[in-house]
């Protein structure tokens, strides 16, 4: 361990100044030191076999640095103040290197060997002279040594000279090398005392060091060594001839050192006088040859006191036989004689004093019995004569060698002069000492066990009582003039005491063997159990050692103290704080040493400008220390391990008890953070700099501390501090220092927070002007630090959330990137080879690019922009040399130099980064240099943060400066453990593969535009461009955007239309697109190879409504098959925008439906009929007469018509469909329209299914429409005309079926109807709807114009039917029909059209009723007939019971009719008149059927309640597309139908047309037409 200068037994150690010497590195001479060092504890034992026991150790402190003259002033009252041995350090590798050495200096061969001069002699020889100048330099060290380390034989210098130490190389030494070195240099010193202890003897008396003569002292010794009468001008050992400039003897002169050790035990002379003669000017000391004995070689050969030796003999009495003494000092007082005169009791004086110095003597050379002896019986005398300096200081020194004693284990007994007298003690002889107050030397002897811990105890009981005694002793001598203690050692003292004291209070109160190494050899002490008592309990407690301690402050008023002195003492008292646990009070001292540091710096700044000739403000005068300076500059200089553990420390300390922001990790900083040891900062939560880096964790567990710490103390306190740091280090200079104290005022004044956008917590606590000087002088401090060359001497940045946000930029949309699915590439249709897809399945390819869910993704080997944001909550610019990008995964490279981020602001920049290969890319924070900063990492915090501030205060003092530590969380409490820190954000980025870029090159339009009419479809042509020149684009899909989509959409997205509507429009949605790809199946996928082009075709169809559409194009480059696709896949897009006009061409005017009537079919048949004949019956001349004249004005049209119906089996089955078409292009038109027929076989069955694709009607377009009816015209512009088409009359099974929608989404069960109509409208609706759906899978239409060739489809889905059109168009359920038979024995019946008959009066034939069910399930019929008369009044018609007879019921029940089945019913009739009659007909339910127990409707035929578009099988239904059937359940329609619909009821039918029966008188029924007429003439008549 270190020495410590202030420890409690510094002067038990001997002081040894180490000088290097010649030719020698700074480092090298450090490294001997720490060798040396190693053995700085000697024992006695080593140096001399003896075996006496009050021999124990010699403790060396060895400094590089000679001690202040304040300091040196003390000796001889505190001997071990001034180095008693000087050693000086050579380094032998350097010999032979040359010294410059002039010719004239006389000493080149001052070593005379073998004769031969060698560089290295030569160089020896100049170290041993060097040797003698430090010897006449330092002339009161005892031993004056120089060491050759590493030295090695060789053939320049095989011998080193007389006076030299050689020291092997580490690899050549053994483990007691330096051992036997500190061993020989130990018995050189031992010889010197010796003589030096005879020199003490005759001195009359010993100044105090606070007398006047001390003060006129010039070169820092102390009087008693002056060249004054009395005095001792030298060590008899050093003024012995010296031949040939080599050092002087020993005191043994002519004792040859190489044959024995200096150590060896040589017997003393028993005359008394041998050495009373005291040394007298510069003459030698040493007795003539032949007349005296030589001096004993060693210290420990010197008697004892009272041992009858001539040392005792020459201490201990005052009036020695041929003792010479100055004239002066042998004068006698005339006021008395006797023991109490004056002159008597100075004598006494002054031997007590010359006894104490000696016994500091005993105490250097380890014979510390002998020492307390001593100082005992000088405290004796002092005590008797009132000298109460040295009474203390006698006390003092008794204490510290009953601690070394201790240490030792060796037994003693504490002296009675130590403890605390109760009554004045009686004055007693000079001569006499108390038996109980002398240390028995003789029987010193090993502590034994059982009396050791008592010793140790009574001696720790004894030490309060006992220091304060010295303390009062101090204060009283104060009192008297030139007695008083100067403050130095004063304030020394008292330091000392309290190291004592906190080492018994830190042992629990007892000085035990951890207790005695650390005040000894400063070693740690170790940490006690926790059973330890409370520290309030242990004595001496803290109050009393630290009320101890503040009377060594200087008082303020002290002008005298040197400023070395005054920090002296007060980094003691620091020290005794900081193991107290006294911080914030060690904070107080601190700041008071800077405030005394920072004066005597800038006083030391000017001396050192002053020597080089500059103005002290020119800059950094101090360091021309680097340049080769010397003087008060180069005292300065601070090397580079004193900085990094020594003041910035102690600064640190002084922060951290006023909870000042510690500075950042990374910069070089030893000591721990803000002066903590290492292993208490990791105690307190808090990181080392030298352990942690720039790491996420580190930097959140940072912010957390650095927010505890704002929260902690006063923020001026702090920044008042930081400055004087800042001061302190201006002045040193210490540029590491200045660096780091800037930062930290500009931390801790800083809010250190990550604020919001709107956030009002970033507050600087320092004005702009000051905010501008610091970062000036950062730049300043590392400008000069790059002028001396000192590297890595750079600031660290002052705020932690520098990054606030990283993220890529949206590229262009022609390169941005889009992530897929393999799904998504099914749902596209681009694996399967469908021509067609449903837009109501979701296209993952027109999703926005933009949006934030999209996914950021990077190309290998394309550069990419970021979007980085700084902020800089300063009012300064912050300049940044470099940025780069810190990422993880794949290889990835970014920069940029110089940016500048404004003051007090958040700024974003922008910077390309490249990832060079694929994989996954997480980018985790910013590498940032910043001007005069370190580059450092710094994370990427997003998200705002500031700490929360704590509602309860749970912790008092310091320890609230700690970061809070984790509880246990218990089931009951709700309280955080710890606040939540920053969260560092990071950007994971996907790298994909190299990717083609594919641009639009050219289309077939002119300036993207384009004019078609309504119906009308054209195309164009897009050629895309390949950019890349090695990647292929191999998957390329199509979609499409235009203006009618979004209006649709907008339409389909109100919930209040009606079902109808949204059918409508969600049809022309899906399938009525405006564009699309004309795709070429048998020519596979298209590629487009690098550097290459393709074309590709695009339909357009006319809408209403479309003005714009985007056709886009996603490409990507697989290197797959489209199966094979297994994991994501990413595509870019290409856009081209196309701007379209749609003019309308012809518009669809009006729509109605009419009734055919059944008697024009039937009179084409009867036509036909006859003109194929060879004879023509004249029955049929009179009819032919009468439509002789309509035939004639037929048009056209409607002869084609009647051609069309000639082939029809019953004109009944038709109705007319009116159509009026307007021309609205102002160019001819020629329009035509088909009507094709019903499917030949109908079903029974329906199914629910959606419309089929154009696809699949395509593929049956020639079987459907071969067979039309067709008719044209040509519209002149804004012409209106109207076409005739017979439409075939419609059967649908269920016509009140459930709406469907086209779109999946809206395809849900149980979805209770939101409209409010009533079940009867609701029905209408539905009916027409699905009467409409049917109607136009019939009918079609072209427009052409003629002039250019242009084509188009008539737009006819703007038809629509009320419930009249609808009564024309459609088929019953339930077919009834009446029509009469001849009976067995009537004449015949003539039948005159599809329901008119001729029969004849009084004659039974047979009216036969035909039913047919349609439906889809059986119905309980309820036949119902009505004759009446025809073209009469109501009441006229129905008499008819003189007219008419018949054999049955007109009212009666029919059996179950199942469905699809024919039923007939015939009763006979007789009309008992001529006349017209008619028979009306209806069927009702007598009830509803309902299926019988385990028997479904399914079994019955009837189906899904919901139905759509049928197939080809429906019953009456006009043929549709055979394609896809959806089944669909019963839960649905039974649902829907009781909800809507309403409950279901009996149902009646009509028939459509009565049957119309002539009655003629069977005499007439021959007569011609003439008989005709006046039959029907007087039928009339008798109605």
């Amino acid at each position: 361990m270190v020495p410590d200068p202030l420890s409690p037994i510094a002067p038990a150690r001997v002081r040894v100044l180490l000088l290097p010497m010649g030719r020698i590195k700074r480092s090298r001479f450090l490294s001997f030191v720490e060798r040396l060092k190693t053995e700085n504890v000697v024992r006695l034992g080593d140096v001399s076999p003896d075996g006496r026991p009050n021999r124990s150790r010699i403790i060396y402190d060895l400094s590089t640095s000679l001690p202040p003259q304040s300091q040196l002033a003390l000796s001889p009252f505190e001997l071990y103040r001034e180095p008693l041995v000087v050693i000086g350090i050579a380094d032998s590798t350097e010999l032979g290197l040359g010294y410059n050495i002039s010719a004239d200096d006389g000493n080149e061969d001052v070593f005379q060997g073998d004769g031969h001069s060698t560089p290295e002699r030569r160089d020896a020889n100049h170290l041993l002279q060097e040797m003698e100048d430090v010897r006449e330099q330092f002339p009161k060290a005892l031993v004056h040594q120089i060491l050759f380390f590493d030295y090695k034989k060789c053939n320049g210098l095989s011998v080193l000279p007389d006076g030299a130490i050689a020291v092997p190389p580490p690899e050549q030494s053994k483990t007691t090398t330096i051992k036997t070195v500190m061993c020989d240099l130990s018995s050189l010193l031992l010889a010197e005392m010796t003589s030096f202890a005879k020199s003490l003897q005759a001195l009359y008396t010993i100044d105090s060091p606070s007398s006047p003569q001390n003060a006129a002292a010039t070169n820092g010794w102390s009087s008693w060594a002056s060249d004054s009468p009395g005095s001792l001008s030298r060590r008899n050992s050093q003024m012995l001839p010296q031949p040939h400039g080599s050092r002087s003897g020993s005191p043994g002169g002519s004792i040859d050192r190489s044959h024995h050790r200096m150590s060896m035990p040589v017997h003393l002379p028993s005359s008394p006088l041998a050495h009373s003669r005291p040394v007298a000017g510069p003459q030698p000391t040493s007795p003539p040859s032949g007349t005296r004995t030589p001096p004993p070689t060693s210290f420990e050969q010197m008697p004892a006191v009272g041992s009858g030796g001539p040392l005792s003999n020459t201490v201990t009495r005052s009036s020695a036989a041929g003792m010479q003494r100055e004239p002066s000092l042998e004068r006698v007082a005339v006021q008395g004689f006797g023991s109490g005169s004056l002159s008597e009791r100075a004598r006494n004086k002054g031997k007590g004093r010359v006894g104490g110095v000696i016994g500091s003597l005993y105490l250097h050379a380890g014979r510390w019995g002998d020492a307390v002896r001593e100082f005992v019986e000088s405290a004796t005398i002092a005590r008797a004569n009132s000298d109460h300096l040295w009474h203390a200081k006698a006390l003092e020194n008794i204490l510290v060698g009953l601690l070394m004693l201790a240490w030792a284990g060796i037994d003693f007994q504490i002296p009675q002069i130590c403890y605390p007298a109760t009554e004045k003690i009686a004055s007693k002889s000079l001569q006499q000492t108390p038996s109980s107050s002398t240390v028995d030397v003789q029987s010193a002897r090993a502590m034994s066990a059982e009396n050791r811990p008592i010793s140790l105890q009574n001696l720790a009981a004894l030490l309060p009582d006992l220091l304060n005694t010295i303390l009062n002793l101090y204060a009283r001598a104060a009192n008297f003039a030139g007695e008083s203690l100067p403050q130095l050692p004063y304030s020394e003292t008292i330091i000392r005491f309290s190291k004592l004291m906190t080492a018994v209070h830190l042992s629990d109160g007892k000085l035990d063997d951890d207790a005695l190494a650390h005040v000894v050899l400063n070693i740690q002490l170790h940490s006690k159990s926790k059973l330890t008592p409370s520290r309030v309990l242990i004595s001496p407690t803290r109050v009393e050692i630290t009320t101890m301690l503040f009377r060594a402050l200087p008082p303020s008023t002290s002008s005298s103290l040197a400023i070395i002195d005054h920090t002296l003492i007060l980094s003691g008292i620091c020290s005794v704080l900081s193991a107290l646990g006294f911080h914030r009070k060690r904070a107080l001292v601190i700041r008071e040493l800077i405030s005394v540091l920072i004066p005597g710096l800038v006083q030391a700044r000017k001396l050192g400008a002053a020597e080089m000739g500059v103005h002290p403000a020119a800059g950094l005068a101090a360091w021309n220390a680097i340049g080769g300076g010397s003087g008060g500059a180069s005292a300065l200089n601070l090397a580079e391990y004193d900085e990094s553990g020594g003041l910035r420390e102690l600064l640190g300390v002084l922060g951290n008890a006023y909870g000042v922001v510690g500075p950042i990790l990374g910069q070089p900083n030893t000591g721990g953070i803000n002066g903590h040891h290492p292993s208490e900062a990791a105690q307190d939560g808090r990181m080392t700099e030298t352990s942690c880096g720039d790491s996420n964790e580190a930097l959140v567990s940072r912010a957390l501390s650095d927010a505890t710490l704002r929260a902690f103390g006063n923020l001026n306190l702090k920044m008042v501090v930081l400055r004087s740091c800042i001061n302190l280090c201006e002045a040193l200079p210490d540029l590491r220092g200045i660096l780091r104290f800037t930062t930290e005022l500009l931390r801790t004044a800083g809010s250190g927070v990550a604020p919001g956008p709107r956030s009002m917590e970033v507050i600087t606590r320092l004005s702009k002007e000051e905010q501008v000087r610091l970062t000036t002088n950062i730049s300043r401090t590392v400008s000069a630090a790059a002028k001396f060359g000192l590297k890595d001497i750079e600031a660290e940045y002052w705020d932690d959330f520098l990054v606030r946000g990283v993220e890529t930029v949206e590229p262009p949309s022609w390169k941005a990137t889009v992530p897929h699915a393999k799904s998504e590439l099914v749902a596209a249709g681009a694996i399967t080879k469908e021509a067609e897809k449903s837009p109501f399945i979701y296209n993952p390819f027109l999703k926005k690019t933009g949006t934030a869910t999209v996914e950021r993704s990077l190309i290998a080997g394309e550069p990419s922009e970021f979007q980085i944001t700084l902020q800089n909550p300063f009012d300064f610019d912050v300049e940044i040399e470099h940025l780069s990008l810190e990422s993880g995964g794949v290889r990835f490279g970014s920069q940029k130099n110089n940016v500048i981020v404004g003051p007090y602001r958040t700024q974003t920049i922008i910077m390309e980064g490249t990832a060079w290969e694929a994989g996954s890319l997480c980018v985790t924070g910013c590498f940032v240099k910043v001007r005069n900063c370190r580059g450092r990492r710094f994370p990427v915090f997003r998200e705002p943060w500031s700490p929360e501030k704590d509602v309860k205060i749970k912790r008092i003092g310091l320890a609230a400066a700690k970061p809070p530590t984790d509880r246990p969380i218990s089931t009951a409490s709700r309280t955080k453990t710890q606040q939540p820190g920053p969260k560092p954000s990071i950007l994971e980025l996907a790298v994909i593969k190299e990717q083609p870029v594919v641009v639009v090159k050219s289309t077939s339009l002119s300036q993207s535009a384009m004019m078609i009419l309504e119906g009308q479809t054209s195309s164009f042509t897009i050629t895309l461009h390949n950019l890349s020149s090695t990647t292929p684009a191999d998957l390329l899909l199509f979609s499409f955007q235009d203006s009618t989509t979004a209006q649709l959409q907008a339409a389909m997205s109100n919930k209040d239309i009606s079902p109808a509507e949204l059918y409508e429009l969600e049809l022309l949605f899906s399938h009525k697109q405006a564009f699309r790809w004309r795709r070429d199946e048998e020519d596979g996928e298209p590629v487009i190879p690098p550097n290459q082009t393709a074309t590709f075709e695009i339909d357009v169809l006319g809408k209403p409504g479309l003005t714009s559409a985007i056709v886009q194009v996603d490409y990507a480059f697989i290197g797959v098959p489209r199966r094979e696709v297994t994991e994501k896949f990413y595509t870019r897009q290409v856009v081209l925008p196309i701007t379209v006009t749609v003019n309308a061409s012809v518009e669809l005017v009006r729509v109605d439906t009419l009734p055919f009537p059944g008697d024009f079919g039937w009179v084409q048949r009867e036509e036909q009929s006859l003109s194929n004949s060879s004879v023509r019956e004249d029955r049929y001349r009179s009819y032919e007469h009468r439509e002789t004249g309509s035939r004639r004005q037929e048009e056209e049209t409607i002869k084609t018509l009647r051609q069309r119906l000639a082939h029809a089996t019953d004109a009944r089955d038709y109705c007319l469909l009116l159509l009026d078409v307007r021309n609205s292009w102002p160019h001819p038109l020629k329009i035509d329209l088909q009507v094709r027929e019903s499917p030949p076989s109908p079903s029974t069955s329906s199914a629910l299914s959606p419309s089929p694709s154009p696809s699949e009607i395509r593929e049956v377009d020639d079987t459907i429409w071969a067979n039309v009816y067709s008719t044209t015209d040509r519209l002149q512009p804004g012409h209106t005309s109207r076409i005739v088409l017979p439409l075939p009359r419609i059967f649908l099974q269920n016509p009140h079926a459930t709406i469907p929608t086209l779109n999946p989404a809206n395809q849900r069960q149980f979805v209770v109807s939101a409209s409010k109509v009533s079940p009867d409208i609701e029905r209408a609706s539905r009916e027409a709807f699905w009467y409409r759906e049917e109607v136009l899978k019939l009918i079609r239409g072209f427009w052409e114009e003629e002039q250019t060739g242009r084509r188009g489809s008539i737009e006819l889905r703007g038809i629509r039917l009320n419930p009249r059109m609808v009564e024309a168009i459609k088929v019953e359920d339930i077919g009834v029909e009446v029509f009469v038979r001849k009976g067995s024995d009537a004449a015949g019946v003539r039948q005159l059209g599809p329901s008119k008959f001729e029969v004849c009066t009084d004659e039974l034939v047979t009216l036969t009723t035909r039913i047919h069910n349609r439906s889809t399930q059986p119905i309980y019929p309820l036949l119902r007939l009505q004759p009446s008369l025809r073209n009469q009044p109501h009441n006229i018609a129905l008499d008819l019971s003189k007219r008419f007879a018949h054999n049955g019921l007109l009212q009666r029940p029919l059996p179950l009719l199942q469905a699809g089945k024919v039923a007939e019913d015939s009763m006979g009739v007789c009309f008992l008149c001529r006349g017209e009659f008619e028979v009306g007909v209806s069927i009702e339910e007598t009830r509803i059927w309902e299926p019988a127990a385990g028997e479904s409707r399914a079994e019955h035929g009837e189906g899904d309640g919901e139905r759509g578009f049928r197939g080809s099988g429906d019953d009456g239904a006009t043929g549709a597309v055979p394609g896809v059937r959806r089944a669909r359940a019963d839960t649905s329609a039974l649902f829907m139908d009781s909800s809507v619909l309403g409950e279901k009821q009996r149902r009646i039918w009509m028939g459509r047309e009565n049957c119309a029966i002539t009655v003629k008188d069977r005499a007439n029924h021959d007569g011609g037409d003439n008989a005709d007429d006046d039959e029907d003439h007087d039928s009339g008549d008798d109605g």
